[in-house]
């Protein structure tokens, strides 16, 4: 520790009178500090906030200007993203494949309503390795049951098997065990979801 020590103030007297400029290590480097070099140095804790002094207002460095919609701010909005996306111009059919939902769907007991991008809300969770894979359909709204029956006939007479739905009537979802995502959004789009 003590060749540490002296190494330090070997260092120190290296810079001479530069030391007293270093305030991290003007302690340790041996220095004596002046009392105006104190003040910068120390800084007063105080124990609480009722203690403290009031905050005070900062002086503003910058003159500016309010101006309500320049002529430059429409070069601006054109790269804002949508506050709400643009309603779907509707043709025979779409380069994507992508299937506008029908009015027809409405008469229906229940019905699914689509996110925001304009797509069925059905999906594939895969878990445990790839070992367990559950389709979802999600946003249902109206007689779940009853979409959960007519479901899993269509998913049974598909398949020729036997399908395990599980329908959370709060959750407003039907999870079925298995990968049926494509059949249950062909069945989605048959009923003009």
């Amino acid at each position: 520790m003590a060749t540490v020590w002296r190494t330090q103030c070997a260092f120190a007297r290296l810079f001479a009178g530069k030391t007293g400029q270093i305030l991290n290590n003007a302690t340790y480097l041996g220095t004596k500090l002046t009392p105006g070099s104190q003040s910068v140095l120390v800084s007063k804790k105080y124990s609480n906030y009722a203690h403290s002094p009031f905050v005070t207002r900062i002086k503003e460095q910058y003159d500016y200007e309010i101006v309500k919609k320049p002529q430059e701010w429409e070069y601006v909005e054109r790269l804002l993203p949508f506050e709400t996306l643009p309603k779907v111009t509707l043709k025979d059919s779409y380069p994507s494949g992508w299937v506008p939902p029908k009015e027809e769907a409405l008469n229906n007991p229940y019905f699914v309503r689509r996110n925001k991008y304009s797509d069925l809300p059905i999906f594939l969770n895969i878990s445990h390795r790839g070992m367990r894979k559950i389709s979802s359909i999600k946003k249902i709204e109206g007689d779940i049951w009853k979409m959960n029956d007519e479901l899993k006939a269509y998913l049974k007479m598909k398949n020729n098997k036997f399908v395990q739905t599980r329908v959370h009537e709060v959750g407003r979802f039907i999870e079925t065990k298995g990968d049926y995502v494509n059949d249950i959004k062909e069945w989605a789009l048959a009923k003009g979801f």
